[in-house]
């Protein structure tokens, strides 16, 4: 059974909603209230009310008109009053009652000697006009009860947990959305310094192939021109080889007719060999310096010698 703190006791008749009332507020500002609505233990009903009443520490009695009006009924029967039964059990065990007058209410002249004594106590007059200025009076001054801390301030708790959660939903969102913000300016970054590599690649590209250009432009047209003046350097060789080659032939030519001239005896002068003969005028140019000519024509003035001596 749970713990109640406060115990309210009414009677259905002309007392209900306003202990109804009292019961909700209370349980609404924290406080552990049973109320007879509530769900009770298995059991006798009459000992498991009289158990509540000995556990709580306040008995709040609602007074309204009629409330004792049951006793000068002719079959009233004390034993099944249970509202003379909670008021009879609460002042036995001394706990601390508190009266709620309605409006209307006075006390009965007589009443049962095991409950009179609640006349003695001092109530709260409890008006619809002066309601809250009734109810905050008798949570300030007339309970003993404190409300439960949990429930008291459950809607600070409520609100506090909702406020920590929309801050760190805040904070996520701003810590979430800065980072994306980050990783997206990284990113741009990234791209813009790719961006800037390819235009430097580019650029170094078109930089090398102009080079390579240059110096292949280069290379060719000084290859060019080294070929032009291999070409003309042997052109030239050629022609200077060939001039000396020809000179040479000449002049050795002209030494061996010389020569030739030289060493042949004058021809007998005779009406029919006034020119020479075409034999020896004719084979005289085709002699080559490595024919044997010039061997017989030398041989010849020996011969002539020989033959004188």
């Amino acid at each position: 059974m749970s713990k109640f703190k406060i115990f309210i006791s009414y009677r259905r008749k002309g007392g209900y909603d306003t202990a109804k009332l009292i019961y909700e507020r209370l349980k609404m500002d924290g406080y552990s209230v049973s109320f007879d609505l509530d769900t009770l233990e298995n059991g006798n009903f009459g000992n498991e009310l009289q158990k509540r009443i000995k556990k709580c520490k306040d008995f709040i009695i609602i007074l309204n008109t009629g409330i004792f009006d049951c006793f000068t009924e002719p079959d009233y029967n004390p034993k099944d009053d249970w509202v003379r039964i909670e008021i009879e059990c609460a002042l036995k065990e001394k706990k601390n009652i508190v009266p709620l007058k309605m409006e209307d209410f006075t006390y009965p002249k007589r009443l049962p000697s095991d409950i009179k004594d609640i006349t003695r106590i001092n109530a709260i007059d409890l008006s619809p006009e002066h309601f809250e200025a009734a109810y905050e009076k008798l949570k300030n001054s007339f309970l003993i009860s404190k409300p439960n801390w949990k429930i008291r301030h459950k809607k600070r708790m409520i609100s506090f947990v909702f406020m920590v959660f929309f801050l760190a939903a805040a904070y996520l969102f701003f810590t979430i959305n800065a980072s994306f913000k980050q990783k997206e300016q990284e990113a741009r970054e990234a791209k813009l310094a790719v961006q800037r590599a390819d235009s430097i690649r580019i650029v170094r590209e078109m930089e090398l192939m102009r080079t390579a250009d240059s110096i292949n432009a280069a290379m060719e047209a000084e290859i060019a021109r080294t070929a032009d003046s291999i070409n003309d350097a042997k052109e030239l060789e050629i022609a200077r080889t060939a001039d000396s080659v020809k000179a040479y032939m000449e002049a050795k030519a002209a030494r061996n007719a010389q020569k030739n001239a030289v060493q042949s005896p004058p021809p007998k002068k005779t009406p029919q060999q006034s020119t020479p003969p075409k034999n020896t005028v004719q084979s005289t140019p085709k002699k080559t310096p490595q024919q044997s000519v010039p061997k017989k024509t030398t041989q010849q003035p020996t011969q002539q010698k020989s033959s004188k001596k």
